[in-house]
């Protein structure tokens, strides 16, 4: 068990949590939000890929400039 499990706040707030919060939160499921969150690194693009037969696949990579794009997905 974690020692912060024990402090009187964490205590007192998971006392809160289980008295007030989840019995209104089972009452009004409709409001809940939930975030799912993902990112993609542009080093990991694909080298190769695929094309249907007798075509040349036609795309573009970056090259060099290497980013991290973060996105969120909401669920209500």
């Amino acid at each position: 068990m974690a020692a912060e499990c024990a402090r009187a706040d964490v205590r007192e707030e998971r006392r809160v949590w289980h008295a007030q919060r989840q019995p209104r939160m089972r009452q009004q499921p409709y409001r809940l939000v939930f975030l799912d969150e993902t990112y993609v690194n542009t080093k990991m693009t694909r080298l190769r890929g695929r094309s249907r037969k007798g075509q040349r696949l036609r795309a573009s990579a970056p090259f060099g400039h290497w980013k991290t794009h973060t996105f969120l997905k909401v669920f209500s």
